[in-house]
């Protein structure tokens, strides 16, 4: 007879990871929906977060146990009290720097929740995203009349045309960029998005996809790690991704490192990283914004050194929307210095992972998230941090199959009891 926590586990799972793909995936279905039916708004995709989170929270808190629960719900009561504090000091409310705050703890619980396999999990989704990026990059137009991103956009999150430069084109505006790729210069080829109908979360995907593949090398074993890397390779080249291409070299590189750092530095591993891009740009002298990565990092060092104390405190409800271009300076503007500190002590000392794949999947998660505020607020959309978060969970809550000792043989425990009798009977 199956008992009832097999039981709820098997039912459960095909409902965690339907979640988990429609977070992934809904901007791919509203855009297909607004393009082929009727013309959706902002509050069809606010009402779909809205459902996700729920949903993440009643599949996730019984999962999570009474000590998980508890960090969950501390963790969201810290949100809720700055929110309070700032609204009784401005007067002013922001539901999306509340949802930035919120995502982290609904899909901890999801992914507390998950008890298959992840990296087959990973390897799937991979599978998917690159089928129809490879089906992008083949018919690009047909993609833009089907997904149509230009019109989704426009209708879903204010963009206007004239944002558009290309007007040749429906995809999304950073998909067509002036100049050459920086992968596959000498063809005139878009930077795919496949189901995440714009390039920069592709890359973002990428990235994650990298750090689940290190994680779960011994898993994946050889077959399964080099076709992982093939697939990396491939949605690199189609992506066109300079911060995808540079973080999964850093990861891949670190790694080793990584594994044995212990989980408690994760917090200096992501000011280590921050201190390092300010270097590089000091050691290098760059003084203006340029269209590489230095130059954006550099956008990023500016901002941190121009910010007001009412922005460090996050009291300027328009400060984070001026740093769009640097994560890290929209970080701290929308949730406060202390609410950062915060949540940097709490991941490293209290999200504990039981195993050494953990730790390494946390270290990475950090030096990655990192990288990514250097240059972008990107890490705070529901799906690219929506993965990330559900990894954690998932290995946060891994349950550690305990090996029983083997019983000892009756004649060897009889002589350890009475080894004089053991010996008389022996000689007699």
């Amino acid at each position: 007879m199956t008992s009832p926590r097999v039981a709820e586990g098997r039912l459960g799972d095909p409902a965690v990871v339907a979640v988990l793909l429609l977070a992934v995936g809904y901007n791919f279905l509203l855009a297909l929906f607004n393009a082929q039916v009727i013309a959706v708004g902002p509050s069809w995709a606010y009402a779909l977060e809205l459902a996700i989170y729920a949903a993440c929270f009643l599949l996730g808190l019984r999962a999570l146990g009474r000590d998980g629960q508890l960090l969950v719900f501390a963790g969201l009561g810290v949100v809720l009290a700055f929110n309070l504090l700032r609204f009784l000091g401005t007067w002013s409310f922001d539901m999306k720097l509340l949802r930035d705050a919120i995502i982290p703890f609904a899909f901890l619980a999801l992914g507390a929740a998950y008890r298959g396999r992840l990296h087959r999990l990973v390897v799937g989704l991979a599978v998917v995203v690159a089928l129809v990026a490879a089906f992008e990059m083949a018919f690009p137009d047909l993609y833009g009349d089907l997904v149509d991103p230009r019109s989704y956009f426009v209708n879903t999150r204010g963009n206007y045309e004239d944002d558009f430069w290309n007007e040749e084109s429906k995809l999304y505006v950073s998909a067509t960029r002036p100049g050459e790729r920086n992968w596959l210069g000498g063809f005139d080829l878009p930077r795919v998005s496949s189901i995440f109908v714009e390039p920069v979360t592709m890359g973002n995907f990428i990235i994650f996809f990298c750090a689940a593949a290190i994680t779960f090398w011994r898993s994946l074993r050889v077959a399964g790690v080099a076709f992982s890397l093939l697939l990396i390779l491939f949605l690199l080249v189609a992506s066109d991704g300079r911060l995808a291409s540079a973080t999964c070299l850093s990861m891949l590189l670190l790694a080793p490192l990584l594994r044995r750092t212990d989980q408690a530095l994760a917090g200096t591993l992501f000011v280590g990283v921050l201190l390092a891009g300010w270097l590089a740009v000091w050691t290098l002298g760059v003084t203006a914004y340029q269209d590489t990565l230095l130059g954006r990092v550099f956008v990023s060092v500016a901002a941190i050194e121009g910010m007001t104390p009412r922005e460090w405190f996050g009291m300027d409800l328009a400060a984070p929307y001026r740093y769009s271009d640097s994560g890290i300076a929209y970080f701290i503007a929308g949730q406060s210095i202390v609410v950062v500190l915060a949540f940097l002590l709490g991941y490293s000392f209290l999200l504990r992972m039981p195993t050494s794949n953990g730790q390494l999947f946390k270290n990475l998660f950090m030096v990655a998230f990192a990288l990514s505020l250097l240059v972008s607020n990107a890490y705070f959309s529901i799906k690219t941090a929506g993965l990330w978060w559900f990894a954690c969970g998932y290995f946060w809550k891994l349950r550690i199959p305990q090996t029983a000792p083997a019983p000892k043989r009756r004649s060897t425990a009889l002589a350890s009891r009475d080894p004089t009798g053991a010996r008389a009977a022996a000689s007699s």
